[in-house]
């Protein structure tokens, strides 16, 4: 019982305990919250620069300077030579060996190229056919259809002329023209007198055939006369009739003779023409004889002529035939060489080229007419990579000429070049133009920029705050007063020490709040 009341009163006393403690944790939690709270918007306001800082675009800046501007013209051309030396051989040779390389001096003399002791192919090739220019002129010259004169002539190396051709070939042409019309008179007349024939046979049947047609009337007058017993009828008829025939005989003779006289004078008139026709085929075999033979003695001429042509060109091909190397018959630079061991010349080729000691280089590239007009004849130029060349370059503006290419707009310069680090063919570029002159106001190229207004450059203002300096970008505008390649001299109202922007990672305008780039 007692230990009952005890248990009781335990439970009673710790209830009355966690009854009193409920207010107390919920103060604690109270406050624990708002300290998080306050620290979260302590910590984010401490940081809001910062991660507003990285929202911003971010640029780039240099400040503005005093110093020279050099505003040169620059320019890259192909270094060719004057009057260089090309190099050829007359024949097809393989090249052994090469002695010299590209951009090597030599001297008169020095040898270029080392050939393979053998003959050339053109010469070999002259040689066959030399070969076969004689036999086909020898085979020609006796084949037995040429008259022994031509032969004498074309071995003994005459030349008929064109004169003598012409006044025998006149001779035999007017001796065929004369025979020909005699033969074809004599032939006229044997026409005319053969058409006189028998337009005279034709009158005389004609004329004959009326009486024969009236003897046949008579004839059948008589055998009626005869039945009918009249014979006085009957004698007169046969009187008419016996005269008829007679009309008859005599025409018949007359016929006979006049027959007998045209073949006696065609007779006549065939033999002339025998005469004429034998006169013509001799002079049409005498025409055709000569021309033959002008024709022949002219073919002849000229084989004998290509042989005598073909016997001088292999004494040429053998004077000018290289022996076993090609040498540099002038002093000067190895330029090019075409050709390596075991590649071989063709003739005429050209192999390798010396820039000749003395002889000038030149180059020449492309401006605009304002820059030309900067420029004047004998300004010299510096290589733009200086440390390619020695001390000994020099390079002098010999020509201010319209670029053909675009005449309105674009001059041509021409440099004359000096240095034993040049050879043709190389590229080389230049810079030409005015002295460098000092500026109190300097900015990169970069940094001008151009609107519809003109010409400006945005320099950062800072503008202080409780969290930091904040960056504002200021459109200034501006003059350029010269420029070269990396900077420009300008005009401004600044003081000279400001900042400006020369590269950003967005579209800046002014008014920008922008970061800087080591921020």
């Amino acid at each position: 019982m007692s230990n009952e009341l005890q248990t009781n009163e335990k439970s009673e006393i710790v209830s009355v305990d966690q009854a009193s403690k409920k207010p107390a944790n919920r103060k604690d939690m109270v406050k624990n919250v708002a300290i998080g709270f306050l620290s979260v918007m302590l910590v984010l306001t401490f940081f809001s620069n910062t991660i507003m800082n990285y929202s911003l675009p971010q640029v780039a800046t240099q400040q503005i300077h005093s110093g020279s501007i050099s505003p040169q013209i620059r320019g890259t051309g192909t270094v060719s030579a004057e009057d260089p030396y090309n190099i050829t051989v007359k024949e097809t040779r393989k090249i052994s060996g090469v002695a010299v390389k590209e951009g090597a001096h030599v001297e008169i003399g020095d040898v270029i190229y080392y050939l393979e002791d053998r003959e050339s192919t053109e010469l070999t090739e002259a040689r066959e056919k030399l070969d076969t220019l004689e036999l086909s002129y020898e085979q020609a010259l006796f084949s037995g259809n040429v008259p022994n004169d031509v032969i004498t002539n074309v071995r003994n190396g005459k030349n008929t002329t064109y004169d003598t051709y012409q006044a025998e070939l006149a001779a035999v042409t007017d001796a065929y023209n004369n025979a020909l019309n005699d033969d074809n008179a004599v032939q006229a007349d044997i026409d005319f007198m053969t058409q006189q024939s028998a337009h005279d046979t034709a009158g005389i049947a004609y004329d004959a055939a009326t009486p024969f047609y009236t003897t046949a009337l008579l004839q059948y007058e008589l055998v009626i006369a005869n039945q009918n017993g009249d014979s006085n009828r009957a004698e007169e008829l046969e009187r008419q009739i016996a005269e008829l025939e007679k009309d008859n005989s005599q025409l018949n003779n007359y016929e006979t003779q006049q027959s007998l006289s045209y073949n006696q004078k065609l007779a006549i008139l065939n033999q002339q023409k025998a005469k004429t026709a034998a006169a013509l085929k001799k002079a049409t075999e005498e025409k055709e004889k000569l021309i033959t033979s002008i024709n022949t003695e002219i073919s002849l001429c000229q084989q004998r002529d290509k042989i005598t042509e073909q016997r001088e060109k292999i004494a040429k091909l053998e004077a000018e035939s290289v022996g076993a190397s090609v040498k540099s018959p002038v002093a000067g630079i190895v330029s090019s060489l075409s050709k390596a061991a075991g590649e071989s010349t063709s003739a005429d080729e050209t192999i390798a080229v010396i820039q000749v000691d003395g002889k000038d280089m030149t180059t020449s590239f492309s401006v605009t007419n304002t820059q030309a007009q900067k420029l004047k004849v004998g300004d010299s130029a510096k290589p733009q990579n200086v440390w390619q060349f020695g001390d000994d370059f020099k390079a002098t503006l010999t020509s201010i000429k319209n670029d053909k290419s675009d005449p309105a707009n674009k001059k041509l310069l021409t440099f004359k070049l000096e240095s034993k680090d040049l050879t043709p063919g190389q590229s080389i570029s230049l810079a030409i133009g005015e002295r460098s002159v000092d500026y109190d106001l300097i900015v990169p190229n970069s940094a001008v920029r151009t609107d519809s207004n003109g010409k400006f450059i945005l320099v950062v203002n800072a503008k202080s705050s409780p969290l930091g300096n904040r960056y504002i970008a200021s459109r200034v505008d501006i003059d350029v007063k010269a420029s070269d390649d990396n900077n420009s001299a300008i005009s401004a109202a600044v003081d000279g020490d400001e900042y400006v922007i020369t590269t950003s990672t967005t579209l800046i305008k002014t008014g920008d709040q922008v970061r800087l780039a080591n921020s």
